[in-house]
């Protein structure tokens, strides 16, 4: 259920970028308007992930996550009722407040159903629904769009969150792991004796100071894509929509599996003695690395390559995401780890803000994406790049955990 969670609430991330190009004709946007559109998505999208995260202390996740994905389908119906500049901001700001706490609430619940030493797995495909969910509905919402008006995608996506929270009243329940544990046995007892940590000394940790700075540059590819990849490869490169739809959900595919088989790899060194800073920081720093660098070259290249360079650029990314999950994991204890995933979550996500605004306006300076399209690729390869090695140097959840008394 929270897989299938995660693909429609990223389903709802892309719906715009795939029907940017009839939206911008129809409402006589420039590339800066609807950059400024896209970011406005993440005007409250990190204030409610910090919210909802302090709320998840003491409210279940399982009632968090139904009454989020109620809230964002309502969200799509200012678009619906009336498409204007003004309903799209309207529509867009209220999507991002509701969709801000999903990821660090949809990590928060999967782990209280497994030990520490089971989690990757978990974790890893609870994010990788979000790579699924670009996978599959970028081809399908863009068949919407092409047959029957941008409209369509983003009520389809609407309905879609509607019967998923029908379902999940029925479903969802409460994980047994309700106390911080190294250990493989469940623990199922009151929090109220689970010890508890500053969040001062939470957040000033190097550990969650370092998943701060990686993810950012992590979630600028992100914002990126979502907004202007499809944009990119239609106009910057003359392929059609239904080409370009397809295209652009490779870099999803890509994400998938890394996002499956890193924490695999991770998980694996973790049981086999590997610390935590070489199974979790340096496993995923190398692997953005390599994202950073093929970003940077996209723009040098063309056809097969090209497509190949964008995928593991665009795609790679995201295997950090539940491996920042598991480290926060290590670092807090149960009771405020909703709070500590959120927070970091809303403080890396504000980059969402800045991203497709700032491609906007390179896009426009340069006159338009086909001149724009080397410069979009070296600037977002450079912050991966930047952003990464400095959060590989960082990253020690072991050590901080013993500072904070959580482990021996």
């Amino acid at each position: 259920m929270i897989v299938v969670l995660m693909m429609i609430n990223f389903g709802d991330k892309a719906v715009l970028g795939l029907a940017a190009k009839p939206i911008m004709a129809e409402l006589g946007l420039s590339a800066t308007q609807f950059g400024g559109i896209s970011s406005s998505f993440y005007l409250l999208f990190s204030l409610a992930a910090v919210i909802v995260g302090f709320v998840s202390n003491r409210v279940s996740t399982t009632t968090i996550l139904g009454v989020i994905a109620v809230l964002w389908s309502l969200a799509t119906l200012p678009v619906l009722l009336a498409a204007s500049v003004p309903m799209l901001y309207a529509s867009r700001i209220a999507l991002g407040g509701a969709e801000g706490p999903t990821a660090p609430m949809a990590a928060h619940a999967v782990q209280k159903w497994f030990p520490e030493n089971a989690r990757a797995i978990p974790t890893a495909l609870t994010t990788m629904g979000g790579a699924l969910g670009l996978a599959v509905t970028a081809p399908t919402l863009a068949y919407f769009i092409a047959n029957h008006g941008w409209r369509s995608g983003f009520a389809a996506l609407a309905i879609v969150g509607i019967v998923w929270a029908a379902a999940w009243y029925v479903i969802g329940k409460e994980g047994p792991y309700r106390e911080y544990s190294s250990t493989a046995e469940a623990r199922a007892t009151s929090t109220s004796e689970e010890r508890t940590v500053g969040y001062a000394r939470l957040f000033t940790s190097r550990t969650w100071l370092g998943t701060i700075v990686a993810g950012a540059g992590a979630y600028w590819a992100l914002a990126v894509s979502t907004a202007w990849l499809p944009t990119l490869l239609e106009r910057g490169r003359g392929y059609s929509a239904q080409t370009t739809a397809v295209l652009v959900s490779s870099p999803h595919i890509v994400s998938a599996v890394a996002i499956l088989v890193i924490p695999l790899v991770s998980e694996r060194l973790v049981r086999a003695g590997v610390s935590a800073r070489w199974s979790l920081g340096v496993l995923a720093g190398a692997m953005v690395v390599l994202a950073g660098v093929c970003a940077v070259f996209v723009g040098h290249t063309s056809g097969t390559v090209l497509l190949v360079l964008v995928a593991v650029a665009f795609g790679i990314p995201s295997a950090f995401y539940p491996l920042s999950f598991l480290m926060a994991g290590r670092i807090s204890p149960v009771k405020q780890r909703g709070a500590v995933m959120a927070t970091a979550t809303a403080i890396v996500t504000m980059t969402g803000v800045i991203a497709p605004t700032v491609t906007g306006r390179i896009i426009d300076a340069a006159g338009g994406p086909a001149a724009a399209f080397d410069e979009v690729f070296l600037v977002s390869g450079a912050i991966l790049l930047v952003c990464r090695i400095v959060g590989a140097f960082a990253m020690h959840p072991d050590a901080d955990a013993r500072r904070f008394g959580l482990r021996s």
